[in-house]
């Protein structure tokens, strides 16, 4: 058994990490109700004592989990959509830079950890408000880049509205992501959903211009 790690200022050692990548494969294969935080820990190479240094319950380790895993594969995100001034590269931006991401964890066995968080949100109340949280906060960096882009948009009324699109497109590649989609078709997919917003933009999009940061897989 070796130390299970530390946790300090919201950075995880590599050993929390996998910790929490071993945590979702417990929950996979012996189901999250069921299974207890000694067979996670055994999972993750440490001791129970160790694991309870940090978490008191399986909740608040499913918790710990899913906001880092938030924070590390959201970061990337927002940082390309900061670069761009306006929307339509901010949000091509965002979704090829989630694609990139999630193709990178399919690469790498971990497809659908993050979507495992997300399912059990659905069952356990805790894990749930730490979900609705994050949830909450991506909602509002979509909502302020589109309202710094306002006037590029034949009606800003409907800022709202494009937001929360975007938003669905994302849970939308989740669903592909589950389903095996290659990540040719994905990319295909963000294309054709950044059509809506060249609608209501008042100047439209260069075709040129179009899927030019797609990166090829």
């Amino acid at each position: 058994m070796t130390s299970c790690g530390k946790i300090v200022d919201g950075h995880v050692t590599p050993e929390v990490e996998n910790l929490f990548d071993q945590c979702v494969k417990v929950f996979l294969l012996k189901g999250y109700e069921a299974c207890t935080l000694d067979e996670i820990a055994e999972a993750g190479g440490c001791t129970p004592e160790c694991i309870r240094e940090h978490f008191s319950t399986k909740e608040e380790l499913t918790a710990a989990a899913m906001r880092w895993y938030y924070i590390k594969y959201s970061r990337h995100m927002r940082t390309e959509m900061a670069m761009h001034q306006d929307i339509y590269s901010a949000m091509e931006a965002v979704l090829f830079a989630f694609i990139e991401i999630s193709c990178d964890q399919v690469n790498a066995q971990k497809g659908l950890f993050v979507r495992t968080f997300i399912d059990i949100s659905y069952v356990d109340e805790f894990v749930k408000k730490s979900f609705q949280e994050l949830q909450d906060d991506w909602e509002v960096q979509i909502l302020e880049k589109f309202n710094q882009c306002k006037d590029e948009l034949k009606d800003p009324s409907e800022i709202e509205v494009l937001a929360h699109y975007f938003l669905t497109v994302i849970e939308g590649l989740y669903e592909l992501i589950k389903y095996g989609t290659p990540c040719e078709l994905m990319y295909k997919v963000a294309i054709m959903s950044l059509d809506t917003l060249e609608v209501h933009m008042k100047h439209g999009q260069s075709k040129k211009k179009k899927g030019s940061k797609k990166k090829s897989k």
